[in-house]
């Protein structure tokens, strides 16, 4: 079965040619069978064309390489609905460390297996790691203020400053396990084990079921048919 009946065959071809020994790294590292990860990176691959005008380079400057970071946000609003600017700079920091402007394959296909498939414990270490804006550990009041605030239209009204307060006090007086007025991963591991629905207590980090069911349906269901 064509993997993208888009792609002339000898493209094709050339493509699984070169990604075969990536998805023999990766297989046991995602949550994808070996023909899905052909496919994530498949669409990778032509978001990479697209923006490099139907060329694609190997090696040299990640420009040519890799996708942008503007790429990058394009995706998360087209396809899973995310386009909060302050969630999506903290989730780009969550997934690739570097300090970069592109995103490599590897990022894309951790992040693909981790929205689409991922355990509920990784979902708590990635939701943290987005919220811990220091990368230290400790998610503090005026990281808080400031991941809530960007979920108000007017940020800059005096009530909404007030409601982002009271919202922070509530959050911290659920999460705040050990009471030092900030949120450790134990204090939010152990908060969101007991009540789920507050995973994404300071700003949407993941896709809803409903961006991930479409996602899914449209891009992997059909390989499992065949």
């Amino acid at each position: 079965m064509s993997l993208d009946l888009t792609l002339e065959s000898n493209e094709e071809i050339r493509f699984l040619n070169k990604i075969s020994g990536f998805v023999r790294q990766l297989y046991k590292q995602t949550h994808f069978t070996a023909r899905e990860l052909e496919i994530v990176l498949l669409l990778y691959y032509k978001l990479l064309k697209d923006e490099h005008n139907g060329t694609v380079r190997s090696g040299g400057h990640p420009a040519s390489s890799c996708i942008s970071r503007q790429q990058f946000t394009t995706v998360f609003d087209t396809a899973f609905g995310m386009a909060d600017n302050v969630m999506l700079g903290r989730i780009f920091s969550a997934l690739d460390t570097g300090a970069t402007s592109y995103v490599t394959m590897e990022t894309w296909v951790q992040m693909m297996s981790l929205f689409l498939r991922g355990t509920f414990e990784e979902k708590v270490k990635y939701c943290f790691r987005v919220y811990d804006i220091q990368g230290d550990g400790m998610i503090r009041r005026d990281h808080m203020m400031l991941l809530l605030r960007s979920a108000f239209v007017k940020a800059q009204d005096e009530e909404v400053e007030e409601a982002v307060k009271d919202l922070v006090d509530i959050i911290l007086h659920r999460m705040d396990v050990d009471r030092d007025g900030s949120i450790s991963f134990e204090d939010y591991s152990e908060t969101v084990r007991r009540a789920p629905e507050m995973l994404e207590c300071f700003g949407k980090a993941l896709p809803d079921r409903g961006h991930v069911y479409a996602f899914s349906r449209t891009f992997l269901e059909r390989v499992r048919k065949f």
